[in-house]
């Protein structure tokens, strides 16, 4: 037995269908529009397959932030007592 849902594509935002496929535990999202594909395990969360076309992977420049250093010397009070 399945259950359908429609709901919107992760992908594109269109219509889309989701079906939860009660004999196998499996969730399938699919969308017609633009042929996305998403296949669950429902008891643990694993991706057993995955299809999204049209989402290009541009690797963004990294941003590398210095580590902000105080080069200050510190000198703690030295109290009275120890003064020699």
């Amino acid at each position: 037995m399945q259950i359908k849902q429609n709901i919107r594509c992760p992908n594109c935002g269109s219509e889309a269908e989701r079906y939860y496929v009660l004999s196998s535990q499996l969730i399938r999202t699919q969308c017609h529009s633009c042929d996305y594909l998403m296949v669950m395990c429902s008891r643990t969360g694993k991706v057993i397959e995955a299809y999204a076309p049209g989402l290009d992977f541009k690797p963004t420049k990294a941003i590398v932030a210095s580590p902000v250093v105080d080069h200050k010397q510190h000198l703690l009070p030295i109290p009275a007592s120890n003064v020699h």
